[in-house]
């Protein structure tokens, strides 16, 4: 039986702590914004478990792509979660009650005292729908930039995928499709659609 969870890492490069939420298939369902100190982020996954409860503390937002996505608030109205985009709303309701679901019984794994190497210096912010993401590889395929923005990568003939991007490596801007990879660095900025011909 899968279980979900709680990852909690430490940025290298900011010396943040994050967690994710994971559902029992592993996908993220909730990513968390930065704490100063590994209690404050264990306190937030807390108030997730709690918070997650109360359908008010879900907040309906849409992005600059006009995707739709959540963020879960505290009871003094500060964010301590925000989703995936989603294409539809029906979508995103859905990701709300995986949150509602997953979050109370949720394992907590600490994976800055489970892994003994350091972790690798080369760590790159980048952009996707407007929201940052952090990597460690210098190159990303299409679909793994897919991953990035929507959680998963839904491989049939109705749903259709597009993608641009600025500032990266070799070309200052252009458009990615599918077999192709991107030479990434810290700011480059990718805007990523998915549309359903059904």
């Amino acid at each position: 039986m899968h279980i979900s969870k709680f990852v909690l890492f430490q940025s290298t490069k900011s010396h943040e702590y994050y967690f994710h939420l994971k559902a029992g298939n592993g996908e993220i369902i909730l990513d968390s914004e930065g704490y100063t100190t590994k209690a404050s982020c264990l306190n937030g996954i807390a108030s997730v478990k709690e918070n997650s409860q109360n359908i008010d503390r879900f907040k309906l937002l849409i992005a600059k792509n006009e995707e739709h996505y959540f963020n879960l608030v505290a009871g003094n109205g500060e964010i301590i979660g925000s989703s995936e985009t989603y294409k539809s709303k029906q979508s995103r309701d859905n990701g709300i009650q995986s949150v509602k679901r997953n979050a109370p019984d949720a394992e907590i794994i600490d994976s800055t005292i489970e892994k003994k190497q350091p972790k690798p210096e080369n760590e790159i912010t980048i952009i996707i729908n407007g929201r940052p993401k952090v990597v460690q590889e210098n190159k990303l395929s299409f679909i793994e930039i897919i991953k990035l923005a929507f959680g998963s990568y839904l491989d049939n003939d109705r749903t259709v995928y597009t993608m641009t991007y600025k500032k990266a490596v070799d070309k200052h801007q252009g458009s990615l499709v599918l077999g192709e990879e991107l030479k990434i660095k810290s700011g480059v900025i990718i805007n990523v659609t998915s549309t359903d011909k059904s």
